[in-house]
This record gives C-alpha cells, sequence and structure tokens, in this order.
C-alpha cells in the first residue's frame, strides 16, 4: 500500500512538472491556434504541422542566439568545475588553520540573493572593459558555493588508504587530485555539469544587463526580447520557441542522467 502511495505520488509530480511543456508542445504543433486557451481540448493539435517552428527560424536570429548559448554554457561548465575541484579538495583533504571558517563562509553566500552582486560585478566588469561581451556574462558565474558544496562531499567518500597509496608512490597534492581524486568523483562532476548547465542555459537577469548586442545575447534573453516585441501577438509561435529552447537541456538530461542521479547520491552519503 505505501508503495502504491509513493507511486501515485511521483505520477502526479510528473504530470504537474511535465504538463507545462506538453502543452507548449501542443500549442506550437497547432497550425490552427484556435483550441489554444481549451482545456483539455489544447492539449492535443489541432491539424498539425511545424509551421510555428519554421517561422521562428526565419522571424529571429534563432540559430544566432542558440550558438551564443552554446558557447556560454560551455566555458561556464568548465571553469565552474575546475574551480570548485581546485576549492573543494583543501577544504575536503587538507588539514589546515580556518579549514572550517573558510567552508562555512561558503556556503554562507548561499543565503545571499543573487542580485546584491549585479551591481559589484557590473562596476567590476565595467572597469576590466567586459561589458557588452561573453566573458562578461559568464565570469560571475564562474565560482559557485553549491560546486564546492557538492565536490567536497564527495571528495570526502573517498578512501583515505587510496589517498595515502599514491602518496606513498611519490605523487604530489595536485597528481593527487587529478588521476584519483577526479576520475572517482567523474560522476559528481558529471552532476555539477547538469546543474552549472541548466542555471547557464536558463540565465536571464545577468546577461540582459551586461550584454546589450542583439547578436551577442544567448536564448533565454534573445528569444523573450523577440518575443515581447513584434511576435507578441502570436501565442503559438511563443510556444514553439519556448519548445525549441528547452529542448536541448532535455536531450542533454536524458543522456546524462545516470550520471546526474550516481553523482547526488555519491555527494549526500
Amino acid at each position: 500500500m505505501a508503495l502504491a502511495g509513493q507511486y501515485a505520488g511521483l505520477i502526479a509530480f510528473a504530470i504537474f512538472t511535465c504538463f507545462p511543456f506538453v502543452w507548449a508542445l501542443a500549442v506550437g504543433l497547432s497550425t490552427d491556434p484556435s483550441n489554444t486557451w481549451l482545456f483539455p481540448r489544447s492539449f492535443w493539435p489541432t491539424e498539425p504541422g511545424l509551421m510555428w517552428f519554421e517561422r521562428v527560424f526565419t522571424e529571429m536570429p534563432f540559430l544566432k542566439y542558440l550558438k551564443n548559448s552554446t558557447v556560454m554554457s560551455f566555458w561556464t561548465i568548465v571553469s565552474v568545475v575546475v574551480i570548485s575541484v581546485l576549492a573543494a579538495y583543501p577544504l575536503a583533504r587538507l588539514k589546515f588553520p580556518g579549514r572550517n571558517l573558510i567552508f562555512v563562509a561558503i556556503i554562507a553566500t548561499l543565503m545571499l540573493p543573487s542580485e546584491v552582486n549585479i551591481i559589484p560585478n557590473f562596476i567590476t566588469l565595467k572597469h576590466l572593459g567586459l561589458l557588452d561581451s561573453y566573458w562578461g556574462a559568464i565570469i560571475p558565474n564562474f565560482a559557485g558555493a553549491f560546486g564546492i558544496f557538492l565536490m567536497k562531499q564527495a571528495f570526502e567518500q573517498i578512501p583515505q588508504d587510496l589517498i595515502d597509496a599514491a602518496r606513498v608512490d611519490g605523487a604530489t597534492e595536485l597528481q593527487i587530485l587529478w588521476r584519483v581524486m577526479v576520475p572517482v568523483s567523474a560522476p559528481s562532476i558529471a552532476a555539477l555539469s547538469i546543474f552549472t548547465l541548466v542555471n547557464a542555459w536558463n540565465d536571464y537577469l545577468w546577461p540582459s544587463i551586461v550584454i546589450t548586442t542583439r547578436d551577442k545575447l544567448p536564448l533565454a534573453v534573445g528569444v523573450f526580447n523577440d518575443l515581447t516585441g513584434p511576435f507578441a501577438v502570436s501565442t503559438s509561435l511563443v510556444m514553439a520557441a519556448i519548445v525549441l529552447t528547452v529542448l536541448p537541456v532535455l536531450i542533454f538530461f536524458a543522456f546524462t542522467q545516470r550520471y546526474f542521479i550516481s553523482g547526488l547520491d555519491g555527494a549526500v552519503k
């Protein structure tokens, strides 16, 4: 009985989570938009076709936005993973004065809203001459408390005997990190990469502030700006653009979900 209740709860949660995407997909595939707001009729495409999806590519620089998001997300993932690994290893495995205080200070930043960083980051990037650039949009996201916490927990799960054996063989701390800790913690690194991708792909506020050139905008900002302009009157076009924006992340997650689950499992033991 308890198992049935758990499955019923999971099914209800899945329906609640998926229905906005299913609705957007159905509306985007409907060449006749007359049933858009008719529930539950709108959840089935009316006269299915790809007209709205084709218009997304022809009426806005969607591929340019896609390229920008891909480049920005890639470098954000690489930077977050490298910095999180380098910061987490000494906090997890090295003993030095103030280690716990430093970790508490890092975790405390999770309680601060991201908006408090906007003005300091904007002023800093202005003096560095990085406004209206890819780097200006992604540098403030290079380091985060969540990534350091996740990797610290993962490193603490690795047996000390493995590290001691590497030290006996003459390995330096950096060699232990990159040749022992990182390969063993690959699932956690994959989980961190997925989290970072989702956040970077959907980031809207900071890129919309720091980037002003249309050709440099990422998907989240470019599509929103275009759809609130001359295309705002077409709900079907909006839904088609939303589906195309979300689809790359869904595909990436579908192929990496086992790493995501195993990585989180290892990090919370």
